[in-house]
Parts: structure tokens; sequence; C-alpha cells
């Protein structure tokens, strides 16, 4: 794992760990040497499964799907990464194992960082790889905007409240955003997600009436990130990562090697970082993060269950899909070689002192 992912993980570990009170131990007779989540006190959200509390350092197992058939009710699969990739690529069982859990009548959830455009379109995306989510089983990190985006024009969004919600780094909202418009990098189709919200993105080279940069993917250019980086130095300043995914796996190449590529969630901690500066007092701009790990997903998704449901989250990142699953008290499942390739597997787990309860085998 490259250096500066790990930086972005456990920074996203230590928001959450600090909005959440949690205090995360492992007992060093279970994996000597490995912080590794297990025990966790919970003040101001709340305390994880016994399960959960009791298994998390555990050695976990390999397994295939019908292993896992009869252990939980609900299925939640990351997408990209996990299910398919670019230009409608589907990894190799990955389509077995969705047939099998339909099949099964077991309920599925898309949970996804992908905030490149609204839920439908998502979900119809997922569709024409073959995987026939709903809108309805669809949860995107972009979803979750506008709640957001209403704490902010309500001049709510503080870190006693909706901190702990969104991913919020910074202070205090001083006061009710207008929020009318943003400078926004990311795909084009993205812009219907602030569309949704009311809010324009404004031309490239110009600037917002508020400081305010969303991002949802990538696509910065030399220029676009200058002015990006000119916006945040404002005083007040508002950096929106409305994908918080820090690096991805590209499609496999025609020998099966899989290369990863810095993303969103890299781009917004060299724009947070780079907007440090003698006018914010060194600070910096206030961060708010979306989806996968942070809380405000996994409530989504419990609010989509039936009451009591046991949950197992399916992905291929450590440092969201299954951390972001131990925040949510569900188990998890990492598809190794994607974005975590086997031969980093331990070294990265001992880095981010996360592991999941198994490996799933295609």
């Amino acid at each position: 794992m490259d250096k500066f992912e790990t930086e972005i993980y456990l920074r996203y570990k230590q928001i959450i760990e600090s909005q959440t009170a949690c205090s995360f131990t492992c007992h060093p007779g279970l994996v000597p040497g490995s912080p590794f989540l297990c025990k966790t006190e919970l003040s101001s959200w709340r305390a994880l499964p016994d399960r959960i509390q009791s298994d998390s350092c555990a050695v976990p197992r390999h397994v295939h799907m019908a292993d896992l058939l009869d252990r939980y009710d609900v299925f939640c699969f990351d997408g990209y990464g996990t299910l398919y990739n670019r230009d409608r690529f589907v990894y190799p069982g990955a389509m077995d194992w969705f047939q099998l859990l339909r099949r099964a009548g077991k309920i599925l959830r898309l949970v996804t960082n992908a905030a490149s455009d609204v839920d439908g379109v998502l979900a119809r995306a997922a569709e024409k790889r073959g995987f026939d989510f709903s809108t309805e089983e669809t949860i995107s990190s972009g979803s979750l905007l506008p709640k957001l985006v209403e704490q902010l024009r309500s001049g709510v969004a503080t870190n006693a409240a909706a901190g702990i919600v969104n991913g919020c780094t910074g202070g205090t909202a001083a006061k009710p955003l207008e929020l009318r418009e943003v400078y926004y990098i990311g795909r084009e189709s993205g812009r219907n997600v602030l569309k949704a919200c009311g809010i324009t993105a404004v031309a490239m080279d110009a600037e917002p009436a508020e400081p305010i940069v969303a991002i949802s993917s990538a696509k910065d250019t030399p220029e676009t990130y200058a002015r990006a980086v000119k916006i945040l130095q404002k005083p007040g300043a508002i950096l929106l990562v409305l994908n918080s995914d820090a690096w991805a796996p590209k499609v496999p190449d025609e020998n099966g090697v899989t290369a990863r590529e810095p993303v969103s969630g890299a781009l917004s901690e060299r724009l947070r970082r780079d907007s440090m500066c003698e006018a914010n007092g060194g600070e910096g701009c206030e961060t708010y993060y979306l989806g996968k790990p942070f809380p405000q997903i996994w409530e989504r998704v419990k609010a989509s269950l039936p009451v009591g449901s046991r949950v197992l989250m399916i992905g291929d990142t450590l440092g969201t899909d299954v951390y972001g699953a131990k925040i949510a008290g569900f188990d998890s499942a990492l598809v190794v070689g994607r974005n975590v390739p086997a031969e980093e597997l331990e070294a990265d787990e001992i880095a981010l002192g996360i592991r999941p309860d198994y490996y799933l085998e295609p």
C-alpha cells in the first residue's frame, strides 16, 4: 500500500474514532504485534455487538460464497473493484456470487462510494453489467449529499451534531450557507448529484460565490487543481469529498495483472493539505467526507433492512469496506488481489490495524 494511501485511511480512522469517542484495543495474546480492531467502547454513537468485539482479532478464514449462504440474511456489495470495473468489465466469479444469492432469496444492497451520478443511474449501470440492483437496493455516497447540504444551509452542521454523521473534520459552520454553487472536479455526470441538491458547478475558470469545492473523482488538471487550492485557502472554505476512496484498482490487463491508482480521496487529501495557509491560520479548509467508511452511509443501509438482519459487507478495500463494516457492526469479507494485492495483505492489515472476518474466493 502506498504510504500516502495508508496516511489517508489512518486519518479516516482517527476522524471516526475521535468523533464517536471510540477506543480500540486488541488483546495482545490474540494477534501479537497487530493492533486489530477487537474491543470497542463508544460513548457518543453506539456499542458494537459482542460478536464483533470478541471475534475481530481471529485469523480470517478463506471461504466461498456457498459457505456463507446460511450465515447471513443480507449481503452488501461494493461495486467497483468487487463486482465490476470500467467498460462493463465483470470480475471472474462475481456473477456466480450474485446469481447464487438471488436464487437463495437473500436481501442484497449495492453500497458504493461512486458519486458519478444519482442512485437510479448507478443501478442501471450495474444492471448493464448483469447485476440487476434496483434503485432501492442502491446506496451511494452521492445520495448522502442532500442531508449534508440541508445542514450546511441551516447552519447546524457542527462537530457535535453533523460531524459524527458526515465526517466533518473542522469546526462549527459559523453561519448558514447559501450553497448554490461550487467549484467541481469530477465526471460530467456527477453534476447530476449536485443538481439534485439545487447546486450548480461553476465554470472551470470561475470561482463560486462561497469558497466551496466538491470532489467526486480525480479528474483534475494542473489548472483546475491550482484554482481549487486558491479557493480552499480562503477563510471559511469548505471541501466536500463526495467519494472517499483513496485508491482504486484498474481493469486487469491481458495477463490478468491489476494496477492501482490514486482517486478522489487522494486528490481531496492533497487539496486539504495544500489549503493550509496563513489566511486560515494554517488550519486549512473544513472538510466533509461522504460514503464508506463514515457512519452515515451505514445508517442508511441499516434503515433499509429488516431489524435484526445478519449482514455481511463484501468489498475490496480495507480502509473503506472492511473498516466501515466494523463501524456498522456488520461482518466483512475481503476480496484479495483487487485493491489489496495478495503480497501486500499482511503488511496492509498491520499498517491499518484492520482485518476482515473472511477472505472471499471467486
